[in-house]
């Protein structure tokens, strides 16, 4: 009697921890309740988050996008002057305080929709330190938004710039990003982003959304050559399915500066989930 009564607690015991073990990885790898909204930005007391004037903003994109009508392929080693009818953003994030507490953050990224307002941040020697790192450089299954040293420079003005950041289930980093844009009606309207640099401020306007494979896009690719470049978008823009999202219109040529926001896919995290955007 008593072994059966143990066989029994051993038995719902098996099986709470299985269904816990389900339940788990369902939600971790989004198939329950996608998140669509971000916690409130880790406040961090060695720093302060910068409060962004989302006018100021709006009035910069509403003039630059007006300006901007020229689909010529543009020289990369040409030097670009900026255009003085242009408002002008003040930048809003103190790199000077940020820097002093960590030389590793190179810029800001800011994005309405998904609220997304994070430092970037680059190690100097070790590409993996950030996934699981925060901005002041501690420990944090987070992790924070990087860019690896061995591929993409500190000033986001190479070919293509990856940007990685985890998919977290609380919403955090890029958790809510594919959620987001797969809203139906999303890409009906422009969608921008904004990277601040201790130098200046660069406007990214995206141009697609796709699920994808685990490749390393910068060590298959050579995007310093203009076949090289070309044809990675030739392919990029063949691709089809529920979850991709392309805009013709707005598609790179070579000497555009294309930034990647990268994270995991809903439903299988060896897999990627890509935005791609070119600065205007």
């Amino acid at each position: 009697m008593k072994r059966r009564a143990v066989w029994i607690v051993l038995s719902c015991l098996m099986f709470v921890a299985s269904a816990a073990l389900i339940i788990y990885y369902l939600w971790g790898n989004g198939y329950w309740f996608p998140t669509k909204k971000a916690p409130p930005p880790s406040t961090y007391a060695e720093f302060t988050y910068p409060e962004i004037d989302e006018s100021e903003i709006s009035a910069y994109l509403e003039t630059i996008t007006a300006t901007t009508t020229s689909n010529e392929p543009q020289d990369p080693n040409a030097t670009v002057e900026p255009d003085p009818n242009l408002p002008n953003v003040p930048c809003p994030v103190d790199f000077t305080e940020l820097q002093a507490v960590n030389p590793d953050i190179i810029g800001w990224l800011y994005m309405t929709e998904p609220a997304i307002s994070l430092p970037i941040l680059r190690h100097i020697n070790d590409d993996t330190f950030y996934l699981y790192h925060d901005a002041v450089g501690q420990y944090q299954r987070d992790g924070s938004l990087f860019v690896e040293h061995l591929y993409n420079g500190p000033d986001f003005e190479d070919p293509l710039t990856v940007i990685y950041g985890h998919r977290m289930s609380s919403g955090t980093m890029f958790g809510t990003m594919q959620a987001t844009m797969s809203q139906d009606g999303f890409f009906d309207q422009d969608r921008y982003f904004v990277i601040f640099t201790p130098k200046d401020t660069k406007i990214f306007k995206i141009f697609a959304a796709i699920p994808s494979d685990n490749q390393h896009i910068l060590y298959y690719n050579d995007f310093n050559t203009e076949d090289g470049y070309e044809a990675y978008f030739d392919d990029l823009f063949m691709r089809s399915g529920v979850e991709v999202h392309l805009i013709p219109d707005a598609r790179p040529t070579y000497g555009d500066h294309v930034v990647v926001l990268s994270s995991c896919l809903w439903g299988d995290r060896t897999n990627r989930y890509l935005v791609f955007a070119k600065e205007i």
